[in-house]
């Protein structure tokens, strides 16, 4: 564990994945340092957000408890990875219907030219509160789950007012350190957008769309292995459609899907 700990150090701690000596030393210097432990704080207030849990504010960030892990639960990640495989085959075969689907190709083409700059492994998060302010400008209800599980974090942001020929978006740039991009793009969703989850591919870029209620949703990855991004995709898929944050079994699926795998090819 380095010295001077970075919010990568602070978010591993958040999300329980140090080891019980790494573990015990964030938790001292977060004791030690009020600045370190409001960035705590702002972390795991984020966190909260991108989980559609932005009414509920997070309470104190506990030691983990290196004991706590339970071995059904790697077997029921495992059972849910394979049903969330089995789930996605099913929906990826439904055709998209005739709605409108210029969103859809403006969010691909977003995609597409934010993707083309290079990940960068250091790059810094989006601020919370600027996180909430344009979630609150968008007038529909939004679901961003926290991508961390899956090795994600949320690193670019961009909101989009309405214009005489579009509605308003939000773009959400999600970035792994081996090169991922992976974007999360939400508008109101046109007459005739189904709410199965339906793929398509568009000049070999792969994506998925669907509708929540009045919101569309469109996610688009760029050189990630397939069946890593079909489980992103149907667990983003059942988190907006369910209108809640990830429980731990799907953590677990995310971080199943997202290991052994090769790096995304940028």
């Amino acid at each position: 564990m380095p010295e001077r700990l970075t919010d990568q150090n602070l978010n591993a701690y958040i999300d329980g994945e140090l080891s019980p000596q790494d573990d015990a030393h964030v938790a001292q210097a977060i004791a030690q340092d009020p600045s370190m432990a409001a960035r705590v704080a702002s972390l795991t207030r984020l966190k909260s957000m991108l989980s559609g849990l932005r009414d509920e504010m997070p309470g104190p960030v506990a030691l983990p408890d290196p004991h706590r892990a339970i071995r059904w639960l790697g077997i029921a990640a495992s059972a849910g990875l394979l049903a969330a495989v089995g789930i996605v085959m099913l929906m990826v075969l439904t055709p998209f219907g005739q709605e409108d689907d210029g969103w859809y190709r403006e969010a691909l083409a977003e995609h597409a030219d934010w993707a083309r700059d290079p990940a960068l492994p250091d790059a810094r998060e989006v601020d919370a509160n600027l996180f909430l302010a344009s979630v609150e400008r968008f007038s529909l209800p939004v679901q961003t789950p926290d991508l961390t599980s899956a090795s994600l974090r949320l690193t670019y942001l961009h909101y989009y007012p309405a214009t005489e020929t579009a509605t308003a978006a939000l773009h959400l740039g999600y970035t792994g350190r081996r090169g991922c991009k992976v974007t999360l793009w939400v508008s109101s969703a046109p007459e005739g957008l189904d709410t199965a989850l339906a793929e398509s591919r568009v000049d070999n870029l792969r994506g998925f769309r669907w509708r929540s209620g009045e919101t569309a949703y469109a996610l688009f990855a760029t050189g990630m292995a397939e069946r890593r991004f079909t489980v992103i995709a149907s667990k983003v898929y059942e988190a907006t459609r369910n209108r809640r944050g990830f429980d731990e079994v799907t953590r677990m699926a995310l971080r199943s899907a997202s290991t052994s795998v090769p790096p995304c090819r940028a």
